[in-house]
């Protein structure tokens, strides 16, 4: 079960990520990402991926953390999914995910990401009422 939705926006896309944790918020918007870039289609798990970041705050770090996973895409030509997210700081993370390279056939029809923006950007700490949720809005 996917833990995100869109929310309507007149030009780009905007996703609201939901997890029990901050890290799983983290890791539903990179999921969320790669959803839009491949149209949904399912990933399979042929090469793990894995790195750390730094940042100056959590705001910071989740635009740093999807700007990676953008780069990843369009360098090593990668589609990513199956994240998982481990805070190892305020304002660090190390990530485990897999991938499988591009197939345009396969995964060509979803939308290019171009960017990751401040612009809308939200994070919000689990409480009793609520899960953890982050707020993104991306390039298109």
């Amino acid at each position: 079960m996917r833990r995100y939705e869109f929310i309507e926006h007149t030009a780009d896309i905007i996703i609201r990520a939901y997890g029990d944790t901050l890290e799983e918020a983290f890791a539903e918007s990179a999921q969320a990402m790669f959803d839009i870039i491949t149209d949904s289609t399912p990933i399979e798990k042929q090469r793990p991926v894995e790195f750390t970041l730094d940042a100056i705050d959590r705001e910071s770090l989740l635009v740093t953390f999807l700007s990676k996973l953008i780069a990843v895409h369009e360098i090593e030509r990668l589609v990513l999914g199956h994240f998982t997210v481990t805070f190892t700081g305020p304002a660090s993370l190390h990530v485990r995910s897999y991938g499988e390279p591009f197939d345009p056939e396969r995964h060509g029809k979803g939308i290019h990401v171009k960017a990751v923006a401040y612009h809308m950007l939200e994070i919000g700490e689990p409480s009793i009422e609520s899960d953890a949720m982050v707020q993104v809005l991306f390039d298109i």
